[in-house]
């Protein structure tokens, strides 16, 4: 478990570290795109004090397209062809205010150079979605796997409890025999409680609400909130 464990706080700290370098790389393409934006853009306007707001607006609208993604990636939601457009558009956008300048007077070198930062925007507002995705796809799974492991722990270690109190051997002979003739009916739970646990286990382990959790697989939230304080209890216990 312990192997487990620390692979899911490696993934979970890279997870940070992209997400951090992604807001970094933003915010430098953001105050370069800014810098050679405006003087363009004050050049062929009435008011040139007005000059940074266009390249203001595009910075923005790729900032809300990487804060859309954050959220959605995080639950495993494409976004679709619509915000992939939105995110090409705006990144084009940024293209041509940072280059134009350097393009109209024939500096090819200005045009390479003042092309990098919008180019490595656009590649990062498409890769950093799949990035999280697939970290959130790798944490859920060793969550899972942890959270199994740990409850095994629990019941392990009830069971041996329990064999050493008095009466604990003519209680685990007619279990036996009820496992065989398969009259323990109630300690075998039916496949869709099962899966319904299993989905609630997967909920309170994301940290999804307990409302929403009910509503998506047709229970009570009453039902959920104490499936997920059992939980809770099970993993204090091996703490």
């Amino acid at each position: 478990m312990n192997d487990v464990t620390s692979e899911l706080n490696s993934i979970k700290r890279t997870r940070k570290i992209v997400n951090s370098a992604v807001w970094v790389i933003a915010g430098g393409a953001i105050l370069f795109s800014l810098m050679t934006g405006a003087p363009l853009v004050s050049e062929h306007s009435e008011w040139r004090w007005t000059g940074w707001v266009l390249p203001a607006l595009v910075d923005a609208a790729l900032v809300l397209s990487l804060s859309a993604d954050a959220v959605l990636s995080r639950y495993g939601v494409k976004g679709g062809r619509w915000p992939t457009g939105f995110r090409w558009i705006t990144g084009l956008a940024s293209l041509f205010l940072n280059t134009w300048g350097s393009y109209s007077t024939g500096d090819r070198v200005g045009v390479a150079i003042h092309s990098i930062a919008p180019v490595i925007l656009i590649c990062t507002s498409e890769v950093a979605p799949i990035y999280r995705r697939k970290f959130r796809e790798l944490e859920l799974e060793l969550t899972g796997q942890v959270t199994e492991l740990k409850v095994t722990k629990v019941v392990s270690t009830r069971k041996v409890q329990s064999s050493h109190e008095p009466g604990s051997e003519v209680q685990s002979s007619q279990e036996n025999r009820s496992q065989v003739t398969g009259s323990q009916v109630q300690d075998s739970p039916p496949a869709e409680l099962t899966e319904n646990q299993r989905a609630i286990r997967d909920g309170y382990m994301s940290q999804r609400k307990a409302s929403d959790v009910a509503k998506e697989i047709g229970v009570s939230p009453s039902y959920v909130s104490r499936r997920y304080r059992k939980i809770r209890q099970e993993l204090d216990l091996t703490a």
